[in-house]
């Protein structure tokens, strides 16, 4: 079976580091190697090694009402993308995209007020952190955009994603005595041609390494 790697968007800020020496350009860092070793376990044997938790539960059970909520702040009727696109190189599908703008907006729940940055500076940490401007390039690249909004959103949690140890009024009570408007905080990433050329060019190497290893496993002799 013939494997090509296009890097998920979502894992782009996996694979972004350079080596410090120009003479290892192009060889991948430690952690690029891991993750692109993780991306061919699940190509070869379809196996992943995170399946989600009641963080990221959260934000696929309030997807809608997050877009919605974003769609307010903005005055715009928003729906949520359904269309995957690629290129050579990476592949994505963002959450929302407002063609008369050029405009890709992403949401984000937070899972509580302590996770929350309601702060732009804590937004702005929180976004780099998590690699979510590398994935905003990638999007815009796909979808030939200018600008792209990353939504952190603050929602009450759903009953059913707490526990028995959990306080409902620190999930639900607190979240809901704060006005809606307080509860959304707004990351802008522009579009950067010069950080998209860097994406083509790590996850080139990337490829080449993905090759191999696909090789290396295929050359394995089990002996009777």
């Amino acid at each position: 079976m013939n494997y090509q790697l296009k890097v998920r968007c979502s894992s782009i800020a996996d694979i972004i580091g350079t080596p410090k020496t120009k003479a290892q350009q192009n060889e991948l860092t430690q952690t690029a190697k891991s993750a692109v070793r993780k991306m061919a376990k699940y190509d070869l044997f379809g196996y992943q090694d995170f399946d989600g938790n009641k963080y990221t539960e959260k934000g696929i059970q309030l997807e809608d009402k997050a877009i919605k909520l974003s769609g307010l702040t903005r005055g715009l009727a928003l729906k949520k993308n359904t269309e995957r696109k690629e290129n050579d190189f990476i592949t994505g599908e963002c959450d929302i995209y407002v063609p008369s703008r050029k405009l890709i907006i992403d949401t984000k729940c937070s899972w509580d007020i302590g996770s929350h940055p309601f702060f732009p500076d804590e937004a702005q940490e929180k976004a780099e952190k998590a690699g979510y401007d590398w994935q905003m390039q990638g999007y815009m690249w796909l979808w030939e955009a200018e600008e792209a909004q990353v939504d952190f959103i603050l929602l009450p949690t759903p009953p059913d994603l707490l526990t028995s140890y959990d306080d409902p009024e620190r999930y639900i009570g607190l979240v809901e005595q704060i006005p809606q408007r307080q509860r959304i905080t707004t990351v802008t990433v522009k579009r950067d041609d010069e950080k998209i050329e860097r994406i083509k060019e790590r996850v080139a190497v990337s490829q080449n390494y993905y090759q191999q290893i696909i090789e290396t496993l295929g050359e394995i002799k089990w002996q009777e």
